[in-house]
């Protein structure tokens, strides 16, 4: 599996491609903004897309989804909590931060633990509130890597000052992460890569009380 990074909208969200070199099939997760580009992208390299996965429903991580569902034809995926944060330009601030109403439909709701099997890969759905009440990652045990929003940073982790969110949920959210193996890659909504072995030791929420 392929995974590219391309950094969208004013606020430089990861917005990642993943996709089967062989079948060229793949997915999307977080599409934040620049759907013309995002789509550029996929073009160029005849991907084809089966679904869009919304970490959470912020503004800067769904400004993309509607164009992209709509012209790709595929389904967007995130929890249901956090679906209704995807629907208010309030709980997703887009009023406040993009000084505009962004809005997005969910047309799947994951559960915690839930697998979306696409035959070339296995996509298990983790539900980890702390930034948002909703907020979803996406771990794919068998290529290593987890997708984790803005929960989770390179030495840092997210808001915990945004409507539906939770610093006590947040810690147990990365706790939880920090129990996936060491050498897994975590693939954070903002800023570099990191491992979770990395932020098991390091992580200053370690040192949060």
């Amino acid at each position: 599996m392929k995974i590219l990074t391309m950094q969208v909208g004013s606020g430089g969200t990861n917005c990642y491609i993943a996709y089967d070199e062989k079948s060229l099939k793949g997915f999307i997760v977080d599409p934040g903004d620049d759907a013309i580009a995002i789509m550029a992208e996929i073009g160029n390299r005849n991907i084809e897309v089966e679904g869009i996965f919304v970490t959470h429903g912020h503004y800067d991580h769904i400004a993309a989804v509607n164009r992209l569902r709509d012209s790709l034809e595929v389904p967007s995926y995130c929890s249901e909590l956090d679906a209704e944060v995807c629907a208010s330009d309030h709980l997703n601030c887009s009023v406040a931060g993009a000084r505009k109403s962004i809005v997005c439909v969910i047309d799947k709701y994951l559960s915690d633990g839930e697998v979306v099997d696409f035959g070339w890969v296995k996509i298990t759905a983790l539900l980890l509130p702390g930034h948002t009440h909703g907020q979803m990652a996406y771990y794919i045990p068998e290529h290593g890597v987890v997708f984790t929003g803005d929960n989770l940073f390179k030495d840092a982790y997210g808001r915990y000052d945004l409507p539906t969110a939770n610093f006590e949920q947040l810690k147990a959210s990365l706790n939880r992460l920090f129990t996936l193996p060491a050498d897994t890659q975590a693939l954070p909504g903002h800023g570099r890569s990191t491992t979770i072995g990395h932020e098991a030791k390091n992580n200053p929420i370690l040192r949060k009380h």
